[in-house]
Formats: C-alpha cells, sequence, structure tokens
C-alpha cells in the first residue's frame, strides 16, 4: 500500500513553512533593531565611569586645599596633582584642574562619539561654612540652593550620554 492512497487528513508533514521562517526572521530582526541602540549608548556610558572613578583621588586633594587655605586650586600643580597629561587611562586622555573644576577629557581606546569630549566636575560649597562637605556638580546639573558653585562648566558631551547624576 502506498502512501499516495492515504486521505490528505492523514499525511503527517514536519517543519516549518518558508512564511513561517520569515517571519520569524522578521520578528528577530526587529528586535535587533530595537535592542543595538540601547546597547551601543550603554557601552558608552560605561565607558565614562572610568573618567569619573579616577576623579576619586582628586577630589579629597581639591577638598583639602580649599579647606585650609579658603580657594580653591588654579591649576593641577597648585593642587599638588601630576600635570594634565599624566593622569590618564584606557578612555581618559587627561584631566585638567581649573579653579576647582576637574574638566575630564576622553579620547585613547573610547567610543569615537566621545574622543576628545569633555566632562566637567565643579565643587559646589557654603561659602560661610568651611566645615561644610564640598559636594560635586557633575556635567549640567544645577547647584544645590544655598550653595555657591566653583569653576567653569566645559561639559561638550551630548545629553544623551551623560550618566544621571550629571543631568
Amino acid at each position: 500500500m502506498s502512501s499516495l492512497n492515504l486521505p490528505h487528513n492523514l499525511i503527517k508533514t514536519k517543519g516549518f513553512t518558508l512564511i513561517e521562517l520569515m517571519i520569524v526572521v522578521a520578528i528577530i530582526g526587529i528586535l535587533a533593531a530595537v535592542a543595538l541602540p540601547s546597547y551601543s549608548q550603554y557601552i558608552v556610558r560605561a565607558q565614562l565611569v572610568e573618567g569619573l572613578t579616577m576623579t576619586d583621588a582628586l577630589k579629597p586633594r581639591i577638598a583639602e586645599f580649599y579647606k585650609s587655605r579658603g580657594y580653591f586650586p588654579k591649576n593641577n600643580k597648585q593642587a599638588g596633582l601630576p600635570e594634565s597629561q599624566y593622569i590618564i587611562g584606557n578612555y581618559v586622555k587627561n584631566m585638567r584642574v581649573e579653579n576647582g573644576a576637574i574638566h575630564i577629557q576622553f579620547g585613547n581606546k573610547i567610543n569615537r562619539k566621545l574622543d576628545g569630549k569633555i566632562l566637567t566636575l565643579r565643587p559646589q560649597y557654603v561659602k560661610q561654612s568651611q566645615i561644610t562637605p564640598i559636594a560635586w556638580l557633575c556635567g549640567t546639573s544645577k547647584a544645590v540652593e544655598g550653595m555657591t558653585v566653583n569653576g567653569e562648566n566645559k561639559t561638550s558631551l551630548e545629553p544623551q550620554y551623560l550618566p544621571m547624576m550629571c543631568h
């Protein structure tokens, strides 16, 4: 008995049709198109973290300078720090202190969208109280009411790349 004589509803087919496969491929394409830009932005922000972490070594020296003298250091040398071109990392080209503000210039292995861009951290303080701790203002974020900000903001990063604390 040949299978050709069997009724149509008894023949079992295995596998997918071309249309079903095309639908699956289209769905995967849509998911990838949505995920890739988000992942790319995540990678860029992760690279910025190195610069912010590196400032942890600079901030205490700048704060101590202010507390002992009543004004902020004008440059790296006055703050007792190496010259800017010697404060570098995988993603940081240099770090420069100007009137207490820390300017992080990105470069080296950084994503090309950030190459040469700057992120600024500025000290916030209470003028009437030198014992109040210094808070650091990042990028374009607004100063806290009652505190004075020192230094110029030279942030040139696009807003979508700034860490949340810098908005």
